[in-house]
């Protein structure tokens, strides 16, 4: 019986430590996407167990990261200037109205030799013209008319291309 209640308590132990809370960063604002692209980097090449980052527009010089813990988000943005994680983690429920305003507003379906595709945000795609044709990309948001795409090309670089510039990558 001690065998398996110790084996149940360790699957206790383990879901609470993946559980991930959400960190609030402040910093000045207008350098959330630097931040943001920092730990991205940090997390693939430290190995940190960050799930995500954002930067709503509503809260200016605040950038919300999803971590198992206060310490790793700390090391995620060492040395960041004026970058400052503040100790206790948001709650989910509160964190949910900051992530409606990602929520995709303008969809569009672009029809090339018949076959019709949509684009939305995280989809792979290869930009078909300008200065960066022939390169793959993910989509990062979407307007209007363009589309904000990150260069899979090893380095942080977001670029903003016309919606006729890009069509999905069939894997």
């Amino acid at each position: 019986m001690s065998n398996n209640s110790t084996q149940t308590e360790f699957a206790e132990n383990m879901e609470e430590k993946s559980e991930s809370k959400i960190y609030l960063v402040q910093l000045p604002q207008g350098r959330e996407l630097q931040l943001i692209f920092l730990i991205k980097w940090r997390a693939e090449v430290l190995g940190l167990p960050i799930k995500s980052a954002f930067a709503p527009k509503s809260q200016g010089g605040i950038v919300f990261v999803e971590a198992p813990d206060y310490d790793t988000v700390v090391r995620a943005v060492r040395n960041f200037r004026n970058a400052v994680v503040l100790k206790d983690p948001m709650p989910f429920s509160e964190a949910e109205k900051y992530l409606r305003e990602f929520e995709v507003k303008y969809e569009r379906e672009i029809e090339e030799e018949g076959k019709e595709f949509e684009l939305i945000p995280g989809m792979i795609v290869e930009i078909v013209d300008g200065p960066f044709k022939g390169r793959r990309a993910r989509i990062v948001s979407i307007s209007k008319k363009k589309v904000w795409v990150d260069l899979m090309a090893g380095g942080a670089l977001l670029i903003e291309v016309d919606m006729d510039q890009v069509i999905p990558v069939e894997e």
